[in-house]
């Protein structure tokens, strides 16, 4: 027992007789019984779920027992035993079942105790044989034999395939921990030194393997589903979910004070999210199509079950990163309960800084497709949650980096959120807006946000757009400014100040937006605004410029906006024709 050079697998063997009657899950048993650890619990101080000699399952206090180390062939031999007397009490017509599916796990458990015992026979050490002095000779001509054979089989190697290259480069990504892009420009950057290496017959083949390797990543067209289903990752992927399924499935698990297990599930947890952001997308892609994406659904009722923040904080990392690598998560979960939650924790849980961050991250992903929302969603993304926001945005007492860091994400939300309103006579956002006297932080920010500060055009870059999107939404920032001007009530949350800064960025950008480009549009819509519901006229700010840049845009026809810009524009001159000529 204690060569653990061979006897390397463990096993909890009593120390005391134990009988517990209050708990249908703990189980009774005699000093030297010997248990297989079907869940073990890191810190060794609570209980183990383990199984007994006769295929039970339950709860074993640790303090009662001790760690013991035995062979595989041990251990083998007492699964055969436990699978012996629970297939005897088996129904095999009812699949659901707890003991089918105890008996199931216990026959994957066998199998892969049986490969692992297969491989470490590979690790015995060769026995060399003499070679009579005698029969030298005919050994070495075995041995030229052979050589000549494997010439022959090197002169005719077979046509090397993108499947072979994928397979490399997986392969250098198991052995490595390279990420899949990284460890494809690890193979791309070894043939390329390779190749300046070796004689011209092997370096024609290296020039066919960087060929194929500058055309990666490749299709499904012409990536066979084997090499997906075969990949490390793919399989461990797989594991990790039917585990968290089972983990939700266990409902007293998270509430069972015998039973600490977080330590397990955060680990199953970051090895998940891991995978998400390092292995090839298509394998993770195949996978979530494998069940039809069932497993999103049930990583989303987990949430709703789970009570530990530490757990949910995994969760949505692992929602994050799905929803950057499949549009369809995205609106499994935009049309799910889980943004409702979301909105209900951020208004609950006020004091938390960190928590209040990552929901406000989390939600401004998905909200920043501009998908529509479910309306029971609306319950609680009210305008009480808009003046939330606002009042976290707008608070005075906010003075350190992290509290930055928190107004950033409000403004986000803010931004993402108002996407959902296409018309402005439904927009909670405005509702919001139209409580406050004062919005100093979010009016500056967005011309912050506006203003490029540079004098060519740039086309602003969306702060919520993280997702690579077919179909875009609007910008965030120019409708947000647009909503809010649309209503002399919300535009008076603006400064004097703040409106000749932004006419300023209006006349730049109308004289630098390309023609062929549709945010001109968008920022006439502003100087209309701007025009018609804020004070704007009193003081005329650059009046003649303005005027001059309307000109120019009615006389380009080369706009692919002409209809909807000269529409506009004649809204101005037909309200104030001794100002605009």
């Amino acid at each position: 027992m204690n060569d653990t050079s061979e006897s390397n697998y463990e096993m909890l063997q009593a120390l005391y007789d134990y009988k517990d009657t209050s708990s249908e899950r703990t189980l009774d048993f005699k000093t030297n019984d010997e248990f297989f650890i079907y869940r073990d619990v890191a810190d060794k101080k609570s209980w183990c779920l383990v199984i007994n000699h006769i295929g039970d399952l339950g709860y074993v206090p640790y303090n009662y027992v001790k760690t013991i180390y035995v062979k595989d062939t041990h251990v083998l031999k007492f699964l055969d035993k436990c699978l012996s007397t629970v297939q005897q009490t088996l129904d095999v017509s009812d699949n659901c079942s707890d003991k089918y599916k105890l008996y199931e796990s216990l026959l994957r458990r066998q199998k892969k105790l049986k490969q692992k015992s297969s491989y470490n026979t590979l690790d015995t050490p060769i026995q060399c044989k003499t070679v009579d002095k005698g029969n030298q000779s005919e050994a070495n001509d075995q041995i030229l034999n052979d050589t000549k054979n494997s010439t022959s089989v090197s002169n005719n190697s077979k046509e090397i395939t993108i499947p072979d290259i994928y397979e490399v480069v997986q392969q250098v990504r198991n052995h490595t921990g390279l990420s899949y892009n990284f460890s494809q420009l690890a193979v791309s950057v070894v043939i390329q030194y390779l190749s300046n290496l070796v004689d011209e017959s092997a370096k024609s083949s290296l020039n066919s393997i960087r060929e194929i390797i500058d055309t990666f990543p490749p299709t499904s067209a012409t990536l066979p589903v084997e090499c997906l289903e075969n990949t490390k990752d793919g399989k461990c992927m797989q594991q990790l979910l039917e585990y968290l399924t089972a983990v939700k499935e266990d409902s007293q698990q998270r509430s069972w004070q015998i039973f600490d297990d977080h330590v397990q599930i955060e680990d199953c947890l970051i090895e998940l999210t891991s995978i998400l952001k390092n292995a090839d997308p298509m394998v993770i892609n195949h996978v979530l199509k494998i069940d039809q994406y069932t497993s999103i659904n049930n990583l989303l009722e987990y949430y709703q079950m789970e009570l530990r923040w530490v757990i949910q904080k995994h969760l949505l990392n692992i929602f994050s990163e799905l929803c950057k690598l499949n549009f369809v998560v995205v609106e499994i979960i935009i049309n799910s309960i889980l943004p409702m939650e979301l909105a209900r924790d951020m208004q609950n849980n006020k004091d938390d800084l960190n928590k209040q961050v990552i929901l406000a991250e989390f939600l401004t992903l998905i909200l920043s497709v501009g998908e529509t929302l479910p309306i029971s969603c609306f319950e609680y993304m009210n305008v009480d949650f808009v003046t939330k926001i606002l009042n976290d945005i707008e608070d005075d007492e906010l003075k350190s980096s992290s509290d930055e860091k928190k107004t950033e994400c409000m403004i986000n939300l803010l931004l993402s959120y108002n996407l959902q309103f296409p018309k402005i006579e439904s927009n909670i956002t405005l509702k919001g807006l139209a409580q406050r006297n004062n919005a100093k932080v979010l009016t500056e920010n967005l011309l912050i946000l506006l203003n490029t500060e540079i004098f060519v055009y740039i086309l602003i870059e969306d702060p919520v757009q993280v997702l690579k999107l077919k179909k875009k939404p609007k910008n965030s920032v120019e409708k947000m400014l647009n909503d809010i001007l649309a209503d002399s009530k919300t535009a008076k949350l603006f400064y004097v100040n703040d409106i000749e800064v932004l006419v300023d960025i209006i006349i730049r950008q109308l004289l630098n937006i390309p023609s062929e480009e549709m945010a001109r549009t968008s920022y006439l819509e502003l100087c209309k605004n701007v025009i018609f519901n804020t004070e704007y006229l009193d003081r005329r700010h650059k009046l003649s410029d303005l005027n001059n840049c309307l000109q120019e845009i009615l006389v380009d026809d080369s706009s692919c906006t002409k209809d909807q810009d000269v529409c506009i524009i004649k809204e101005i001159y037909l309200k104030y024709p001794e100002l605009f000529k």
